[in-house]
């Protein structure tokens, strides 16, 4: 039986080993690459009833039946074990195949099977509402960059994590920016998921070490544009007479003052709206990113698109606190409004979360902890990128000062240059 162009299974007789009943005891020989090896099927059968050119024995009878599923369980085996090794990149032997079968050695654990033992362990973690979906689709999607970088690199379906050397983190971090056209940040945060599998494979004893822990994946900050004081009330006051428009806007004003990201903001309904300890009113909630607790008191503007919005559709039939679009939608739409009201900047749904964290709070004198509280990070150190933000709005603004002192005050700023 030719399987395909490199292996080959045949069931042969072996008359020297007749019995007294002359019943032959039958071998399966297997053929890889034109190499041989025989393996004992462990049955007999009656020397007369063998056809050989089918590869069976002959007849209906129970006996037959039984003889006939063993052979075709163990080439539907043998099969599946040479599909297996084909998968993990080397050249599969005739020796790797018969040990295999034999059972003589552990199949080798793959990469792919360590992210999918961290996927099926997420998974239960989900069902328990112990994780997002957001995060488990995340994983989903690592699994299919690494299969592509994988076919791309190696020209195989998976790899062994004993044969990972060091280059495949450089390699797989380029092949995302090169080929995936995926930024340097995101192609490191996905580096990060895969030496986290990669891991979980050395503590469960599948590989020694991790051959990429010492990979760097250090975070570039990029440039965020926030949106100023002024900015902000440039587009409180405007009003657009397209709906789609005003909703979009009304929406990424009641993120710049909650700090809720998109994706929270549009599962929001009136029921999250509590009266607090404090007598105020609160949106109660777990953010859908890190299930962290993220209670923010509403501040007036909030409250005011809130209100604004109590007979719209949106609530009645979905009931749902505001009416957001699909990702997509909201940041083109958002360039339509950033033009109108002449803000020459790049703003996205994320943009908001970020003017919330700066220019709303820790611009206001609001303490980085609270903030981190505001925004549900599970650490402050998450929030000082804001504080950092703040900091250099602050350095930037002091040097055009100290240009315009220097232009109006001369002498006093020269006085201070000598002391």
């Amino acid at each position: 039986m030719k399987v395909n162009e490199k292996l080959s299974v045949l069931v042969l007789p072996k008359s020297a080993r007749k019995s007294k009943d002359g019943a032959l005891s039958l071998d399966i020989r297997i053929t890889v690459n034109l190499k041989r090896a025989v393996i004992s099927l462990g049955q007999k059968v009656p020397e007369s009833l063998w056809d050989q050119e089918a590869g069976k024995m002959q007849g209906n009878t129970q006996e037959a039946r039984l003889l006939n599923n063993a052979i075709d369980q163990c080439k539907v085996k043998l099969r599946q074990l040479y599909h297996s090794l084909e998968l993990l990149g080397d050249e599969v032997t005739v020796e790797m195949l018969r040990d295999a079968y034999q059972g003589k050695t552990e199949q080798p654990k793959t990469l792919l099977n360590a992210i999918d033992f961290v996927i099926e362990r997420f998974e239960k973690k989900v069902e328990k509402q112990h994780r997002s979906v957001a995060s488990l689709k995340k994983w989903h999607t690592i699994r299919a960059k690494t299969v592509s970088f994988i076919r791309h690199q190696y020209k195989a379906k998976d790899i062994r994590l004993d044969k990972i050397r060091f280059a495949f983190a450089e390699d797989f971090v380029d092949y995302l920016m090169l080929d995936e056209d995926i930024n340097a940040n995101t192609a490191k945060k996905y580096l990060k998921h895969i030496k986290h599998a990669i891991k979980t494979g050395v503590e469960r004893n599948w590989i020694p070490t991790n051959p990429i822990q010492t990979f760097k994946c250090g975070y570039v900050d990029p440039e965020r544009d926030i949106l100023d004081e002024r900015e902000i009330m440039t587009l409180y006051q405007k009003h657009f007479e397209i709906k789609r428009l005003e909703e979009i806007k009304d929406v990424y004003l009641f993120m710049c003052f909650t700090g809720f990201a998109y994706k929270d903001t549009s599962l929001l309904t009136p029921d999250h709206i509590i009266n607090f300890f404090d007598g105020e009113e609160w949106i109660v909630k777990n953010r859908e990113k890190t299930f962290c607790r993220e209670n923010v008191p509403l501040l007036p503007i909030a409250k005011e698109i809130i209100k604004k919005y109590n007979n719209h559709p949106v609530r009645k039939t979905k009931g749902l606190l505001l009416p957001v679009l699909s990702n997509q939608k909201y940041n083109a739409y958002l360039k339509e409004i950033v033009t109108i009201c002449g803000i020459n900047k790049t703003l996205t749904t994320h943009t908001a979360r970020h003017t919330f964290a700066t220019t709303i709070t820790l611009a206001n004198g609001v303490p980085i902890e609270t903030v981190s509280a505001l925004l549900g990070h599970k650490s402050v150190k998450t929030t000082q990128i804001y504080a950092k933000i703040v900091a250099q709005k602050i350095s930037e603004e002091m040097r055009a000062l100290k240009q315009k002192l220097a232009f109006k005050l001369p002498i006093l700023t020269l006085e201070s240059h000598e002391h």
